[in-house]
């Protein structure tokens, strides 16, 4: 069962955009040493944000926080 999304008072570390608890969880499943959201990472990746967060569940058995 995913995780209800928390917004944190911390922002993206490339666009300055307000971060939530899905955004950390990626960050650090992905070893970013900075938590970054995940348009920035699905931009870095070229990818969509859909496909970011398949592969996230895929690969890591995360799932996005409930209210996404």
């Amino acid at each position: 069962m995913a995780d209800k999304l928390k917004w944190l008072d911390e922002d993206c570390n490339i666009c300055g955009s307000r971060l939530n608890s899905w955004d950390v969880k990626i960050s650090k499943a992905l070893q970013y040493k900075n938590n970054v959201c995940e348009k920035c990472i699905a931009k870095e990746y070229d990818i969509e944000i859909d496909t970011l967060r398949t592969t996230m569940q895929d690969l890591f058995g995360l799932l996005p926080c409930q209210g996404i």
